[in-house]
């Protein structure tokens, strides 16, 4: 260890312990500058509530565009057979449940990803747990 006797040793450990706190200190003072910034900008990101937003609205926005073109769709085959382009109530009623179920399950899926994504920031990218949970 650093000779044969007690106060060689005590100073040989002394001097090993401070060489290791001075390569600690050069370590998170380069963690500080090289890194804490991006981690700080990602998690200004994660968190900012436009972003939360934005993902909301493309869902929905998304949803819309779907049942737009499907009901679009749906009205041309109707219309190639001579039938009328509106459709009965009962058709009118199931469209626009299922509308609702799609709107809300995208709105739910969109907020619990925007949860999912700040998780995997905060933990690097080990599995969350939210998503293990609901088996994903």
């Amino acid at each position: 260890m650093g000779g044969g006797s007690t106060k060689q040793r005590e100073s040989f450990d002394r001097k090993a312990a401070q060489m290791r706190a001075d390569l600690t200190r050069e370590q998170w003072n380069d963690y500080q500058k090289r890194y804490a910034p991006w981690e700080d900008k990602l998690i200004k990101f994660i968190d900012d509530p436009a972003t939360k937003q934005a993902g909301v609205d493309r869902a929905k926005e998304s949803v819309w565009n779907t049942y737009s073109s499907g009901a679009d769709q749906y009205n041309r085959n109707r219309s190639r057979l001579g039938e009328s382009s509106l459709g009965n109530e009962l058709e009118v009623r199931e469209l626009g449940l299922g509308y609702t179920k799609s709107m809300a399950q995208a709105v739910n899926d969109s907020r619990a990803y925007a949860s999912d994504r700040r998780e995997k920031v905060q933990t690097s990218g080990l599995g969350s747990a939210s998503t293990q949970i609901r088996g994903k």
